[in-house]
């Protein structure tokens, strides 16, 4: 990025950021980058232009300049904190690691005039030592120096080879040291198109302005047509694409023992113990994606009531499934997490407690794999929708349709129409056979305190700043239904609770923490602690390498110790990750 008055600000998108002021701003600067007077010893100014208690106090220095919280960060270290002495990073300073960047005869030493190797060279051995030696922010690392090197306009010689930082580029493309600034772009019957200044890939749509879409053909040509967005959508810029997107989404909720809320509103108890359809398109329309949901139950939870066992989703040519205790599939397979296919229609990771599907049609997916699942779709598929969801059409009086089209006259009925063929033909309708668990307002009492259920209604309460995102009416009565069926059982009381925060925090609500050590403490396995409010995304072994999106803001859940990562099952130290 150049301005017209002379800042220049330099990122890779991943490492390193370099910032560039002309003279005129000399004296005139302040935060973490320093006052730009030549002066190294007042460079730990606050905020309010005290200097920090120490030179060596980064922490009170980052928190004066800080403008917002990230989840799932903390000013200093937490958990299992690793350290690295001067004794633990000096073999990283040697010529197997970073000792390159300062070596006298090395392929810098051009540059070692120009741009101090100093400074880079402790960077580099204090992120190779935290990081293990791993290789890609060893190489990272060095070519830092390369950059500033080459932005000072010194030549450096080759420092890459097979063995040791090898570069990787993409198909059809090859590694230069120093290429041109400005490389050959497309041009021909193969390359795409030049539109207003901005180019567009062979085949692509784009929206040229709110009521113009245009496609991009053969030879450069550019044909566009008028357009309106649906009424179901609105003209916006989405992740830096202007575009037509949902106004809104419908929220299709399955919790506890399995309590229902369709996309309208309209709440029923499901107490099968067979595969059913949740949601699928029944009025297909040409720009729509076809899906479908199948949600299957089994008997066993405590007091003898049905749980979700497993959600199998169907779009964009593949079939994901869900189970409960974290195993899930794709078309059959099983893979790491976080997963993006090649076509980039689906991205599927972990979020705190959560597994979460997000695909390219707009239907996202969150499952706690123990006794919540939330299905959202854009409000593009209102009025086109069937089963157990309903017909999400706006009204809940006619959500129990049967798939020809007519009402049910019982919620019996209305179930078992979208239930499927079992192979075994082993699932019953009811409660297998015995008699389902009943509890009346004097039963269900003593759970409405505030140590209860009663905390998910108690507007004082750590779920309160949620109550006006996502009613606590339906989670409350449920909260009620199921641990009073369960005579109180206290882990079905803290699912009930966990499900009305993963809620909250998928709707965007802020909470407070009501976990503590003696009331649903959350256990987390080794090397990693509880967090009200993390992006496990984050924190991820293939985020070492290429930095995954994250879905929603965060959720709570077990985040990784310092110095660990999570690689898909465990959080496991650094050296340990995987390619």
């Amino acid at each position: 990025l150049q301005t017209d008055f002379g800042l220049q600000v330099t990122y890779d998108e991943d490492w390193a950021i370099m910032v560039a002021v002309p003279s005129s701003y000399f004296g005139a600067t302040c935060g973490l980058c320093g006052n730009f007077n030549e002066d190294t010893e007042d460079e730990t100014t606050l905020s309010d232009g005290t200097q920090a208690a120490s030179a060596v106090d980064e922490i009170q220095l980052a928190d004066s300049w800080k403008v917002g919280d990230v989840p799932g960060c903390s000013a200093g270290c937490v958990g299992d904190c690793p350290v690295c002495n001067e004794e633990q990073k000096q073999p990283y300073r040697g010529d197997s690691y970073c000792g390159v960047i300062a070596r006298a005869g090395g392929p810098f030493r051009a540059c070692h005039h120009a741009v101090n190797p100093a400074p880079f060279l402790e960077d580099c051995a204090f992120d190779a030592c935290h990081y293990k030696g791993h290789r890609d922010t060893l190489c990272k690392a060095i070519a830092a120096y390369v950059t500033e090197c080459q932005s000072h306009g010194v030549s450096v010689e080759q420092w890459r080879t097979p063995s040791f930082c090898g570069p990787s580029c993409p198909r059809h493309s090859h590694y230069e040291l120093c290429g041109s600034s400005c490389p050959a772009t497309c041009r021909g019957p193969a390359c795409g198109c030049e539109h207003r200044g901005r180019y567009y890939k062979k085949g692509e749509d784009f929206y040229a302005s709110c009521r113009e879409r245009c496609r991009c053909k053969a030879n450069g040509v550019v044909e566009c047509e008028e357009v309106f967005c649906s009424a179901h959508e609105e003209c916006r810029v989405e992740d830096g694409v202007l575009g037509c997107y949902p106004a809104g989404y419908g929220r299709l909720v399955v919790s506890g023992d399995p309590h229902y809320v369709t996309f309208d509103g309209r709440a029923f108890d499901l107490r099968g113990s067979c595969t059913y359809v949740l949601a699928r398109i029944c009025k297909p329309a040409p720009r729509l994606t076809n899906f479908s949901v199948l949600l299957e139950h089994d008997m066993g939870g405590p007091g003898n009531v049905a749980l979700m066992k497993k959600v199998v989703i169907s779009i964009h040519g593949y079939t994901v499934s869900m189970e409960r205790g974290r195993k899930w599939e794709v078309d059959g397979e099983r893979y790491t997490l976080p997963l993006v296919t090649e076509d980039r229609k689906l991205r599927i990771g972990q979020e705190g407690n959560n597994i979460i599907l997000q695909t390219a049609a707009g239907l996202r997916l969150l499952y706690n794999v123990v006794t919540y699942l939330l299905v959202t779709i854009p409000d593009a598929y209102r009025g086109r929708m069937c089963g157990l969801g309903g017909n999400y059409n706006g009204d809940p009086s006619d959500d129990f349709q049967l798939p020809g089209g007519s009402l049910a006259q019982s919620t019996e009925e209305f179930v078992t129409s979208w239930k499927m063929p079992m192979e075994d033909g082993a699932c019953t309708d009811g409660c297998n056979g015995k008699v389902c668990p009943t509890c009346n307002a004097t039963n269900t009492a003593p759970y409405g305190a505030s140590d209860s259920c009663g905390l998910i209604r108690d507007p004082a309460g750590p779920f309160g700043p949620c109550h006006p995102r996502v009613s606590p009416v339906e989670y409350f009565n449920h909260c009620l239904h199921d641990v009073c069926a369960a005579d109180g059982a206290r882990d079905v009381l803290c699912h009930s609770l966990q499900a009305y925060a993963a809620a909250c925090q998928a709707a965007g609500a802020e909470i407070s923490g009501w976990r503590t050590t003696t009331f649903c403490p959350l256990s987390c396995p080794p090397h990693s602690h509880y967090e009200l409010c993390t992006r496990t995304c984050d924190f991820t072994c293939a985020s070492l390498s290429v930095p995954a999106p994250c879905s929603w803001t965060c959720f709570e859940g077990c985040q990784c110790d310092d110095g660990y990562l999570f690689d898909g099952e465990a959080c496991v130290s650094l050296e340990q990750c995987g390619c």
